[in-house]
């Protein structure tokens, strides 16, 4: 089985498709540019969730970009940087309850004050 589609595009695999699920607000928040409490943990836990997407490392770049422009410092967002450690990362995915401060959670579907 190969591992792009006849259209040339990376094929995704069950675990992307089931990471993508279980983390789907906290992608689309941090895609937004609107991921609050972005410290050095949080940066870390979305980029292992990325990770295992088949372009993962282009979404860090275009969430970083985001969030860097959203916020009014475009000079903070540095490709380089990203490149220099995305190869470092071990894939670990974090636990959903770190994203309990978006509301539905990690996935987006979980009620206010009720757990997935």
């Amino acid at each position: 089985m190969s591992s792009e589609t006849t259209a040339r595009k990376p094929r995704r695999t069950i675990d992307s498709l089931s990471v993508e699920r279980r983390y789907k607000n906290a992608i689309d928040t941090f895609l937004a540019g609107q991921l609050p409490d972005f410290n050095h943990q949080r940066h870390v836990d979305i980029a292992n969730i990325l990770h295992h997407h088949p372009y993962g490392r282009q979404l860090m770049h275009l969430g970083l970009q985001t969030m860097a422009h959203r916020h009014l410092i475009p000079e903070k967002y540095r490709a380089d940087i990203t490149d220099q450690w995305w190869d470092k990362l071990d894939g670990t995915l974090p636990d959903p309850a770190v994203f309990d401060d978006l509301p539905g959670g990690a996935c987006g579907s979980r009620e206010a004050g009720r757990p997935d």
